[in-house]
C-alpha cells in the first residue's frame, strides 16, 4: 500500500513540474525596446557649375621627317667618279653643288659629235636662206655665229613663214636640233646636283662602283625644316584647323619648339578610326627621326563646363544635388581628355558631383562636404 502511495505522489509532482515548465515556455516574452530609426546621410564632393568658353587642349606624339626629302636614283649607267669622300652621310651641300658624278666620256663624245653635225647642217643651208629668204637670213646668221659646240644649244630663231618651216624640215634642221637637246638632257643625268641647301643622310654607293639604271644612291634632305605626322580621334579633329600653333616637346628634356598645323587629312583611318594631321616646324637643332610630343590649343567650346571623367555616368549623365538629395541630369560630352571631360547641358550654380560614391543612387540623401 505504501509503495502505491509513493508512486502516486511522485507522478503528481512530475505533472506539476512539467506543467510549470510548459507554462513558462508559453508565457508572453518581455517586450524589447524598439531601436531608434536613423537616417543614413552620405557626404559628397561637389562643384558649382559655371559655364564658360573652354579651350580644347590636344596632345599627341609622332616622329619628325624632313619636308624636303629627296631619294636619289640613277637614271643612267656608269662608274661613280672619285669625289674625295664627299658623297657620305652627314656631309652638307649647297644648292647647285655636285652630289655625285658618273663617268660619261662616251656619252659626252656622242653629244659633241651631234653638236658638230648640227652646226654643219646649219652652215649648209645658209646660202639658200640668203637667196630664197633674205628677210630671215640675218636671224639665222646671227644664231650660227653664236653657236658653240662646248655650250648647250640655244632655242632656234622663231619661224612664221610656212615655206621656210617646210624648207628647214626638209633639211633635217629640227631633227638635228632635237637630237642634240635629247643628248644634252641625258648627259645632265650623269651629274646630280643639290636642288637646295641640305645634308646627305644616307649613302648607298662608293667611288669606283658600277651604278645601274634605277639604283638607289642615297637620301638628301633640307636639314632645318621638318613635319610630324600624328593622329587623334575624329571628334577632336573637328576642332583643329590649318595654321593653328603647336608646341612640340622633346620628352625627357626641357626643349620645346614652336610649330603650326600644315595639313589636315579629311579622312578617317578605317582600322584605327583616327584622323591624321601634320605639324610643320623649322629649327636647326631638330633632326629627322626625333620623337616629339605635340600639344595644340585648339578651338574653344562655348557655354561648357569641365569635370573629372570619373564623375560621368555612362558618358551621358551626371549626379547633381537638389534639396540634399541626389538627382541625375542628362548632359552632352563635347570633348574627352585623359582625365577630364568638357560637357554641356548644366545650368550655372548647379551643384554637380565631382566624385561619385560607390553606392550612389537616385534619391540618395547626401550632405555637401565643406572644407574647414
Amino acid at each position: 500500500m505504501k509503495k502505491r502511495q509513493i508512486i502516486i505522489v511522485l507522478v503528481g509532482i512530475t505533472i506539476v513540474v512539467v506543467a510549470r515548465m510548459i507554462s513558462s515556455f508559453l508565457a508572453t516574452p518581455k517586450e524589447k525596446q524598439a531601436p531608434i530609426a536613423r537616417n543614413n546621410v552620405t557626404t559628397v564632393f561637389t562643384a558649382d557649375v559655371k559655364n564658360d568658353s573652354i579651350p580644347i587642349y590636344v596632345s599627341s606624339t609622332g616622329v619628325l621627317k624632313a619636308v624636303r626629302r629627296l631619294e636619289l636614283y640613277s637614271e643612267v649607267q656608269g662608274v661613280m667618279e672619285d669625289d674625295q669622300g664627299r658623297f657620305k652621310a652627314g656631309n652638307t651641300f649647297q644648292q647647285g653643288e655636285t652630289l655625285i658624278s658618273i663617268r660619261s666620256q662616251d656619252q659626252r663624245a656622242q653629244l659633241y659629235a651631234q653638236r658638230s653635225a648640227f652646226q654643219s647642217a646649219l652652215t649648209a643651208i645658209m646660202p639658200d636662206l640668203k637667196i630664197d629668204y633674205p628677210n630671215e637670213f640675218a636671224a639665222w646668221d646671227a644664231y650660227l655665229k653664236a653657236y658653240n659646240t662646248e655650250q648647250a644649244v640655244k632655242d632656234l630663231p622663231e619661224v612664221k613663214d610656212d615655206k621656210l618651216k617646210t624648207f628647214l624640215i626638209g633639211r633635217n634642221i629640227y631633227n638635228n636640233y632635237h637630237t642634240v637637246r635629247n643628248l644634252e638632257i641625258i648627259n645632265e643625268k650623269y651629274r646630280i646636283k643639290a636642288p637646295y641647301n641640305g645634308v646627305l643622310i644616307s649613302s648607298e654607293v662608293d667611288p669606283g662602283t658600277v651604278i645601274r639604271n634605277g639604283q638607289l644612291l642615297g637620301v638628301f634632305i633640307q636639314a632645318d625644316r621638318y613635319e610630324m605626322e600624328t593622329s587623334i580621334d575624329a571628334t577632336t579633329a573637328n576642332y583643329l584647323s590649318v595654321g593653328q600653333e603647336v608646341t612640340l616637346i622633346q620628352e625627357g628634356t626641357s626643349n620645346t619648339y614652336a610649330g603650326k598645323i600644315s595639313r589636315l587629312v579629311k579622312a578617317i583611318d578605317e582600322s584605327s578610326q583616327l584622323s591624321t594631321f601634320f605639324v610643320e616646324v623649322q629649327n636647326a637643332n631638330l633632326k629627322e627621326g626625333m620623337f616629339l610630343k605635340a600639344e595644340v590649343k585648339a578651338q574653344r567650346i562655348p557655354d561648357a563646363f569641365e569635370i573629372n571623367r570619373s564623375a560621368l555616368v555612362d558618358n551621358k549623365e551626371v549626379y547633381v544635388v537638389q534639396a540634399d538629395t541626389l538627382a541625375i541630369k542628362a548632359i552632352e560630352v563635347k570633348h574627352l581628355s585623359q582625365n577630364t571631360a568638357i560637357i554641356s547641358g548644366l545650368k550655372d550654380e548647379e551643384k554637380v558631383l565631382t566624385k561619385v560614391p560607390p553606392s550612389a543612387f537616385l534619391g540618395m540623401k547626401v550632405s555637401i562636404y565643406k572644407a574647414q
